[in-house]
């Protein structure tokens, strides 16, 4: 869990959001907010505390003018986790426990700027036993945290990329910004036919690797190995040629999660070593207009 009760990230949505309740960002609809779209006559916008003095003074018509604004809203933000048995793994703490401190987070800073968040779990199946609705409170965070920490895989095998793909359909047009957080050590293949339904949402993939899977070990000559949920283990001799191969195909694994969501003009956020509010904060505010 988290180490501070205050530990939060800042987000932010490149554009406007539709949303009619308010809140921080920046939306489509006018109301009592403080960014300046036009004038209107007083007489169709009969507000007097908005009365512009020196715009109609100036106008022609002698119209007594108000000034007409847009008011910040409030969005609803999805987090889609990975709660499968690969998510388990990890040294210092497992890549579960990294997904529930960013979830924590999330709900944190979701409170503060008045969001509401939803908790969408998947593994080989869409879990519906774990899924919350959209709630409002910064103490949401601490509950999906403890719901997934609790949670037991339906099998041992990967995320089914079908699973995700239900996950996504319950978000679309309901979620203004859209985590998916897995480690992705599923096939790629159909992943951005099913990211085709959130095209109305800012998606950011939160890529969760140990640091023991993408490096091999330097004091290890000898590594004994076992497949996530079997039993099963063999030794795996790390020649100098097989620890190059680890690196490229963790390279390579890299580029090709970078091309999927490239496609989108999504840049994923990596986390090898455990979760930093401040470096996803960093993100936003460098990959985001």
């Amino acid at each position: 869990m988290m180490n501070t009760a205050t530990a939060e990230f800042v987000y932010r949505l490149p554009g406007n959001t539709s949303s009619s309740r308010p809140g921080a960002h920046r939306s489509n609809s006018r109301g009592a907010g403080m960014n300046f779209v036009s004038h209107a006559k007083l007489i169709d916008q009969p507000d007097p505390r908005r009365l512009d003095l020196r715009a109609s003074v100036s106008n022609i018509q002698k119209d007594w003018l108000v000034r007409v604004n847009k008011q910040r809203a409030s969005i609803t933000v999805s987090a889609i986790v990975d709660v499968s048995q690969s998510m388990r793994f990890g040294a210092d703490q497992n890549k579960l426990q990294v997904a529930a401190e960013f979830l924590e987070a999330l709900g944190f800073s979701a409170g503060g700027l008045g969001d509401s968040v939803s908790l969408v779990p998947f593994d080989s199946v869409k879990r519906d036993d774990l899924s919350m609705p959209a709630r409002f409170g910064r103490g949401t965070g601490q509950t999906m945290a403890e719901v997934v920490l609790s949670s037991k895989p339906i099998s041992p095998a990967s995320a089914n990329i079908d699973a995700l793909s239900r996950c996504i359909e319950s978000v679309a047009g309901k979620s203004a910004l859209v985590f998916i957080v897995s480690d992705f050590h599923w096939p790629l293949a159909d992943l951005a036919r099913i990211l085709e339904p959130l095209a109305g949402s800012l998606v950011v993939p939160l890529v969760i690797w140990d640091r023991t899977e993408i490096k091999p070990p330097d004091s290890k000559r000898l590594l004994s190995v076992r497949q996530m949920g079997s039993k099963h283990s063999r030794h795996l001799w790390l020649t100098p040629t097989v620890r190059q191969q680890w690196e490229a195909n963790v390279e390579k694994r890299r580029q090709a999660i970078a091309d999927v969501f490239a496609a989108r003009d999504v840049k994923p956020f990596w986390i090898s070593n455990g979760f930093d509010p401040e470096s996803l904060s960093r993100y936003f505010m460098e990959t985001r207009v």
